[in-house]
């Protein structure tokens, strides 16, 4: 039987560099070899080589993107158990509760003297907010469910308008392109506030693109494409 023969120096810095350029190493052991990249100038080549190997294996790949369940699970497993902005930024931030309350509220005085006192000067109405460039107002059957789309640029901004999810349960959003290709999952539709994301390359709004609604298991779809019933579809249509 034969026994399995130690690394030699060589290997063994071959394969801690083929670690590092992996990402493998936690704690002192990262610690100490990210520190030795500025001392080793050997050692240090090793692992770049390894990166461009690693980098040149990914060059015939197509890129894809991750099931909202995957996405769910990286953020439960980073500290962020909702989804990125589900909280209300609109919100009051209790700022009034700081130092800059007196500020505050010598300023408020001051803005609501200047309404009184010259209401009629030209050019003091607020500016209307900008429409945004695209929207889709998703409705089920039963009218129950309301969900808004609504798309400025490359900022797509989703909002529950009604009608939550059952526990246990998420809706997924899917973007449909007109060419019949399989629908691309975009996230899932909070619980509270708005979402609010930028579109990834390669999707762009128009008046073709279909905005649809499953109703998958918490987390979403485990498959990356729907799995539950489609409870609600609409067009993107422009503002």
């Amino acid at each position: 039987m034969t026994e399995d023969l130690p690394l030699t120096p060589d290997e063994q810095d071959q394969a801690l560099a083929a670690e590092l350029a992996l990402g493998l190493l936690s704690g002192p052991e990262a610690e100490a070899a990210v520190a030795r990249l500025s001392t080793d100038p050997a050692f240090a080549q090793l692992v770049r080589d390894w990166q461009e190997r690693l980098a040149a294996m990914a060059e015939n790949l197509t890129p894809v993107m991750a099931p909202a369940r995957a996405r769910q699970g990286i953020r439960e497993r980073l500290g962020h158990i909702a989804a990125p902005l589900a909280e209300d930024p609109a919100a009051p931030s209790g700022w009034w509760r700081g130092p800059w309350a007196v500020l505050g509220g010598l300023l408020a005085v001051a803005v609501l003297a200047a309404v009184l006192v010259l209401p009629g000067l030209p050019g003091r109405e607020a500016p209307a907010p900008a429409a945004p460039d695209y929207r889709a107002e998703l409705i089920s059957e039963d009218q129950a469910l309301r969900v808004a789309a609504l798309v400025d640029g490359r900022e797509m901004e989703i909002a529950l308008e009604a009608g939550p999810p059952a526990a246990g349960r998420d809706y997924e959003i899917w973007w449909i392109e007109p060419d019949g290709s399989a629908p691309i999952s975009i996230g899932l539709v909070p619980r509270e506030g708005n979402l609010r994301m930028t579109l990834p390359e390669g999707l762009d709004p128009s008046d073709a693109i279909r905005i649809a609604l499953s109703n998958e298991p918490e987390g979403g779809s485990p498959t990356g494409q729907a799995t539950g019933p489609v409870v609600a579809i609409a067009p993107l249509t422009s503002s």
